[in-house]
C-alpha cells in the first residue's frame, strides 16, 4: 500500500525572523516583541538585532512593532564570511543558491505581491572588512540575478522586492523584508526638523518610561512632533509644545496626517502652562549639540527645565530625557535617576536617562 507524506500546511509552520535596531535599542525592542507576541520564542538579542522564531499565523503582529527600524523573514544564514576580498565571489555564489520563493509566498498571506521583477539590497557589517557595502550589494544582486533574472535597483523603489545581509563576525545573516517599506518610515511623518527624532527611538523612549493607555503624556520640546504622535498612538492623552513656532507647524503637520488626538503648544518649557502634579509620563528630545544655541548654558537650561517638569510631574511619574550631555542634568531633590540607556543616533552616543518623582 502506498502511503502518502503527510505535508505541513502553511500556517503550522515556525517561521525564524530578525529585527534590526538602533543600537542599544535590542532589549527594549526584544521586550516589545514578546509583549505583543506570546507565541514568540527563541528570542536572541546580538548587535542591532533580535532574532526569534513565530508562528506563521501569528506573523502580521511584526508589522505592528514601534520599536523595531524593519523586520526581514529570514532566509538564509552563512558561515565563513570574513574579512578578505575574495569572500565577495562566495556572498555571489551563496547568493546565486538562495530559494527566495516560500518567504514571497508567506509575505503574499500578509498583503498584495506580484511576482517581482525588480529587487534592491542593502548591506551591513560589525567590524573592519576588505570591502564596502556597495561591493556587498553587487555581489548579491549578481547572484540573484544569474537565478531569478530580476532587475537590480541600486536604490530600493515601493514596487521592489527588498533583502537584507548583515554579518557579524563571520556569520551573514539574509533576510526579506516583510513590510512594504521599513518599520522606521512612519506614513504620518510628511515633514521634519534638523534633528527631528527617529520614530522607533521615540517609541522606545515612552517604553523605558513605561507608557501606558490613557496616561496623561507631556513632551515639553516636541520638534517635528514623533514622541507626541508615538505616544497618542498607543492610547495616551498626550499635550506637546515648542518655543519654535516652524518646528510646531511641522508638528501640526505630522499630528494631522497621523490623524490623532493630541493638544500642541507654543511655549517655553522653563515656564508652561500646565497645572502642578498632573503629568503622568514625560519623555523629551532634550536641546543638545548643534540644537543648543551658543549663548545658552547647558547646565543652567537642563536645570531650568527640570525643575518645571518635577513641578507639572505627579508623584510616582516617570521621566525620559535623551541628550548626549547627561553629566549636565543636575537634578532637583523632587526627582531620581532610574535608569541611564546609551544608544548610538546620527554618529553620536546619546543616552537615555529614565528619572522616577519621588512620591
Amino acid at each position: 500500500m502506498c502511503v502518502k507524506p503527510q505535508l505541513t500546511p502553511w500556517y503550522n509552520i515556525t517561521m525564524r525572523f530578525f529585527l534590526i535596531t538602533t543600537r542599544g535599542l535590542e532589549d527594549v525592542a526584544a521586550a516589545e516583541l514578546s509583549v505583543l507576541l506570546p507565541t514568540v520564542r527563541d528570542v536572541a538579542l546580538s548587535y542591532r538585532r533580535v532574532t526569534c522564531a513565530v508562528p506563521a499565523t501569528d506573523t502580521a503582529a511584526l508589522l505592528a512593532l514601534h520599536c523595531a527600524e524593519d523586520v526581514f523573514i529570514e532566509v538564509a544564514s552563512w558561515q565563513e564570511i570574513g574579512k578578505p576580498r575574495r569572500v565577495l565571489d562566495r556572498i555571489t555564489q551563496l547568493s546565486s543558491a538562495l530559494d527566495l520563493m516560500p518567504a514571497l509566498e508567506h509575505i503574499r498571506q500578509l498583503r498584495p505581491l506580484d511576482t517581482p521583477t525588480a529587487f534592491a539590497v542593502s548591506a551591513s557589517f560589525v567590524g573592519a572588512r576588505n570591502y564596502a557595502s556597495p561591493e556587498i550589494k553587487l555581489a548579491i544582486a549578481t547572484g540573484l540575478q544569474s537565478r531569478y533574472g530580476w532587475r537590480y535597483l541600486e536604490e530600493e523603489a515601493p514596487a521592489a522586492l527588498s533583502l537584507r545581509l548583515f554579518i557579524e563576525h563571520e556569520e551573514a545573516f539574509v533576510g526579506v523584508r516583510l513590510a512594504a517599506q521599513p518599520l522606521h518610515r512612519r506614513s504620518y511623518k510628511l515633514a521634519t526638523t534638523p534633528g527631528s527624532l527617529k520614530a522607533p527611538v521615540a517609541a522606545g523612549l515612552l517604553r523605558l518610561a513605561g507608557l501606558q493607555p490613557g496616561q496623561t503624556t507631556l513632551d515639553p520640546l516636541c520638534g517635528a512632533g514623533t514622541i507626541v504622535i508615538e505616544a497618542a498612538a498607543q492610547g495616551a492623552r498626550v499635550l506637546g509644545g515648542d518655543s519654535d513656532e516652524t518646528a510646531l507647524a511641522t508638528a501640526r503637520t505630522n499630528l494631522s496626517s497621523a490623524g490623532l488626538p493630541a493638544e500642541l503648544y507654543h511655549w517655553d518649557a522653563r515656564r508652561l502652562p500646565i497645572e502642578s502634579a498632573s503629568i503622568d509620563l514625560i519623555a523629551t528630545n532634550l536641546p543638545f549639540g548643534r540644537q543648543v544655541l551658543p549663548n545658552d548654558d547647558l547646565t543652567q537650561l537642563y536645570a531650568a527645565i527640570l525643575a518645571e517638569l518635577a513641578r507639572v510631574a505627579r508623584p510616582g511619574a516617570s521621566i525620559a530625557l535623551l541628550t548626549t550631555q547627561p553629566d549636565a542634568l543636575r537634578l532637583p531633590s523632587a526627582l531620581r535617576s532610574r535608569a541611564h540607556h546609551e544608544i548610538s543616533l546620527h554618529g553620536q552616543r546619546p543616552v537615555i536617562v529614565v528619572l522616577e518623582v519621588r512620591g
